[in-house]
């Protein structure tokens, strides 16, 4: 070969090469505080404002992880593994060309015990808090203990508070109330008693109406990660009925018989300003830890069962990831509390209705004929022949299954049954809808 040939390979092929040596790796062991045996599949997730995404991995049988071909900047660490306590490492500096180093240990999870409250004092402002407040919700805070939360400020503008008095969940600031909860335990009867009304053509009354029963009235799918005995799903779009919203669903399913399952969403309040939980206003999580001495189960999964939650949360900006979601669950024939967690990245939020995945799109439709038929204010701005277009947006083959085609002929039943007037139109006319806060109930 000649040498001004071979030399001009030689250049190509380290111009190719130079990224791959720019670029830094990141890794380390992890064991057990106890012991310092290694632990093995250890949910290693990096972040950094200089990733498109989340990095993830596990650890191999001697505790041991890797990320390579990162780039230079400050990265973050979370390491997470069923019945051990989550672990962060931040401020860690990756160098191009240099191999960084990270090693911990993880602590077994201590069961997390909500606040014992002392008696409350007649004059005690949580007797005045509103009626669809948690007296007292159990919090379970990144480094695995618990605390009890008890209403949000009161007097905050915005809080949404009056929207109890139109029947639905309170659109909540962030600021005040960062997590939501809702339990495993829905009874879907609801939908069937308004499937029932409406083939009689009569419209079901507002009040026997419960969304979190027509959501889950449906199959929600095989989509989902695995964590523990768990598949865990996220994903959102904009809403089309609230501006400046974005409808997220969350899907648990269980893969395996659990017992007491309790779920949470920690929003990140940098990232979310503000949400509001679809349905669940006459059900909430057991504020106390279950007996340990009681024949009952609560809230169990069984294999292949799930539950899903719609919410409508209003984004600040961009972000990694809006929240966190936490699992909280017994197995076997152990009374100690375990859970799973998965970050909820920004990435799981479609740009539009037609890019989630149908199962979403299903369970968003069954969520706004429920919150139609229930008169909700936040559904107004989506009038009856535009759900029908989300409807037959939510595509093939789903749309032709059983189930689905039948949610179809109930939509047009109740457009050609609905007579009501808007009520809110006194109150907020239309042109001035505010996608935030409730009219006043005025007097």
């Amino acid at each position: 070969m000649k040498p001004t040939l071979c030399n001009a390979l030689r250049a190509v092929f380290l111009l190719l090469a130079a990224p791959a040596l720019a670029a830094g790796s990141l890794s380390g062991t992890v064991v057990r505080a106890t012991d310092k045996g290694p632990l093995q599949e250890v949910r290693v997730t990096a972040t950094s404002p200089g990733l498109a995404e989340p990095r993830a991995t596990v650890t191999d049988a001697q505790g041991g992880f890797r990320f390579s071909q990162l780039a230079e900047g400050v990265y973050s660490l979370r390491f997470e593994k069923e019945a051990f306590q989550a672990l962060s490492r931040t401020d860690v500096v990756v160098r191009s060309g240099q191999a960084s180093r990270v090693d911990v240990a993880l602590s077994p999870a201590l069961q997390p015990r909500p606040s014992v409250l002392a008696p409350v004092a007649p004059d005690d402002d949580r007797e005045l808090a509103p009626a669809w407040t948690l007296q007292h919700l159990p919090v379970l805070v990144p480094d695995g203990a618990g605390r009890a939360l008890y209403r949000a400020r009161p007097g905050k503008p915005g809080s949404g508070i009056e929207t109890r008095g139109f029947g639905v969940n309170p659109t909540i600031d962030t600021e005040e109330l960062r997590v939501s909860e809702f339990p495993v335990a829905v009874d879907t009867r609801s939908y069937a008693v308004a499937r029932d009304y409406l083939s009689r053509d009569v419209l079901p009354s507002e009040g026997t109406v419960r969304t979190e029963a027509f959501i889950n009235s449906f199959a929600a799918g095989d989509e989902g990660e695995p964590y523990g005995p768990f598949l865990l799903y996220v994903e959102g779009f904009p809403s089309p009925s609230r501006k400046g919203y974005h409808v997220v669903r969350i899907t648990v399913t269980a893969l395996e018989p659990v017992r007491e399952v309790g779920v949470q969403v920690e929003f990140n309040r940098q990232a979310v300003a503000r949400y509001r939980l679809l349905g669940y206003e006459y059900l909430s999580p057991s504020p106390e830890p279950p007996d340990p001495g009681a024949d009952a189960e609560w809230f169990p999964l069984g294999a292949g069962q799930s539950v899903t939650s719609i919410h409508e949360v209003k984004l600040l900006g961009p972000s990694i990831a809006f929240g966190m979601l936490r699992v909280r669950y017994e197995q076997g024939s152990s009374r100690i509390w375990r859970r799973v967690q998965m970050m909820m990245p920004s990435s799981t939020l479609r740009s539009d209705y037609a890019r989630a995945a149908a199962s979403t799109r299903l369970a968003y439709v069954a969520a706004a004929f429920a919150e139609k038929l229930r008169g909700s204010f936040w559904t107004r701005a989506l009038e009856w022949p535009r759900l029908l277009a989300l409807w037959d947006g939510i595509g093939e083959p789903l749309r032709s299954r059983k189930d689905v085609v039948e949610l179809g002929t109930l939509i047009r039943e109740a457009q050609a049954l609905d007579t009501r007037k808007n009520r809110f139109e006194r109150l907020m006319p239309s042109g001035a809808s505010d996608f935030d806060d409730v009219p006043s109930l005025g007097n």
